[in-house]
């Protein structure tokens, strides 16, 4: 099976690389594959990672499991970076939903971008 693409994160290219790495740590462990993006370039101050269920989905239901855990993932990130007194330039993209800027977005805004269809 394909891995199945969830969506794209576009992180500013001044985090630093062991914060990206302590998201992408926590993402794998939860069987999400963080991943910079080959085909994309938003500019050159922007990384663009595809968080994609590694193994691909079996169900609809699975999908709604995987979003969540990436939802939870991302808020404990953004908090731990905000407990440091650290901006979070990060957003959320997907084809079929407007953006989501994580430095502004509310914990349930995040729940809610990835449970929208």
């Amino acid at each position: 099976m394909n891995d199945f693409p969830v969506c794209t994160l576009v992180m500013s290219s001044e985090l630093p690389a062991a914060d990206i790495s302590a998201l992408e740590m926590v993402l794998n462990s939860e069987g999400i594959n963080l991943q910079k993006s080959p085909h994309r370039v938003v500019g050159a101050d922007d990384l663009v990672f595809v968080a994609a269920i590694v193994g691909g989905l079996a169900s609809a239901a699975q999908l709604v499991e995987y979003s969540l855990k990436i939802a939870k993932a991302i808020n404990d990130w953004r908090r731990n970076r905000r407990a440091k007194g650290q901006e979070i330039k990060a957003r959320l993209e997907h084809p079929k939903k407007p953006p989501l800027e994580l430095d502004t977005a509310t914990d349930e805004e995040v729940e809610e971008w990835f449970q929208q269809q």
